[in-house]
């Protein structure tokens, strides 16, 4: 099921965590409509139903509605946890898609997705969708994107209405063996006098003092150490960090945070 939140949404999400003028507040209802088009994910939604008994559905930004996002492999999904009902057929419906929005009408897209099989509702049939039936997801990989920990996150301040504290301090590290997924990053380097190094516009680490490996990927933690994984990627070449090499440089305006969808 392809999806995603919208560009919109994500700008105010991403700088909720990462700029000190980010102050996003979560709506207190949501809006769920249901799509005769597949949507465009990051823009403007897609086609709803023009049909007098067919409205969108109201939904109260809770935890009840929208359980604790979770992260399976390389996806990060938000699952609708209530049944939500959107009228009676007046003729016969199929759905492709839906969209969330702020509004009942008109309003903001916050983001969608299409359906894996079209919903079809013959006329006269109640409009419904049971829980679980719906998921707004953002994709978890290397390309510069959230990791698997921000991306629950995010998606629980936006459905779910979680609140999420800015950390003071962003550290930058790199990693011999990456993970995006679960929050820890992958495998730091233990010797060679290498330590996290608080965000700056220009990163140079240490030179090694000892053998460290090959750094292959970095990235931005919540902490000096320990901590959460905010986000990281691949680097475009792996640098071999033997004694006498030069250390790790992330140039100024280097690292892209970015939320992808789910294709």
């Amino acid at each position: 099921m392809p999806s995603s939140i919208s560009g919109s949404l994500a700008s105010q999400l991403l700088d909720q965590v990462f700029s000190s003028f980010g102050e996003y507040e979560p709506l207190s209802n949501l809006y769920l409509g249901l799509l005769i088009s597949e949507p465009s994910l990051y823009r403007d939604g897609g086609d709803e139903v023009e049909e007098a008994s067919i409205s969108r559905a109201e939904i109260a930004n809770n935890l009840t509605n929208f359980p604790l996002a979770s992260t399976i492999e390389s996806v990060t999904q938000k699952v609708n946890g209530s049944s939500l009902s959107f009228g009676t057929a007046g003729s016969a419906l199929s759905f492709l898609g839906f969209g969330f929005y702020d509004s009942p009408t008109f309003g903001t897209w916050l983001g969608g997705g299409s359906f894996t099989v079209p919903l079809a509702f013959a006329s006269g049939a109640t409009v419904a969708i049971a829980p679980g039936s719906i998921a707004i997801a953002i994709n978890t990989n290397s390309l510069g994107g959230c990791s698997g920990y921000l991306c629950r996150r995010l998606l629980d301040m936006a459905f779910g209405s979680v609140a999420y504290t800015r950390p003071s301090r962003f550290h930058a590290y790199f990693t011999t063996a990456p993970n995006y997924v679960t929050g820890v990053g992958g495998i730091e380097p233990s010797v060679g006098g290498y330590s996290r190094l608080l965000s700056s516009s220009n990163l140079i680490f240490a030179n090694p003092t000892a053998n460290q490996g090959t750094a292959v990927a970095g990235g931005i933690f919540d902490a000096a150490s320990g901590g959460n994984l905010l986000c990281g990627g691949d680097f475009a070449a792996p640098k071999n960090l033997d004694v006498g090499s030069s250390g790790v440089l992330f140039p100024a305006n280097s690292i892209q945070i970015r939320i992808l969808a789910v294709a």
